[in-house]
């Protein structure tokens, strides 16, 4: 099962790249959602951002994966 998940900008590295804290660190394609500050909360799937997502919003989604992981 493919799912998309919440992650926050920490650092921008190129034009259409940015680095954010996923377990580590991570680079995802941000060619969808270009105008994204550090900060912002975006959805992705894989390596490419999706949508852009309010803080609330991440803490939800992010709440029922936790939730999920601690059923199994």
């Amino acid at each position: 099962m493919c799912l998309a998940t919440p992650v926050q900008v920490k650092l921008k590295v190129k034009n259409e790249k940015l680095k954010v804290i996923v377990d580590g660190d991570k680079t995802i394609d941000i060619s969808l959602v270009p105008d994204v500050k550090i900060g912002d909360w975006l959805l992705c799937h894989g390596d490419l951002a999706i949508n852009q997502i309010d803080a609330n919003e991440a803490k939800t989604i992010l709440g029922m994966i936790k939730s999920c992981n601690h059923q199994n």
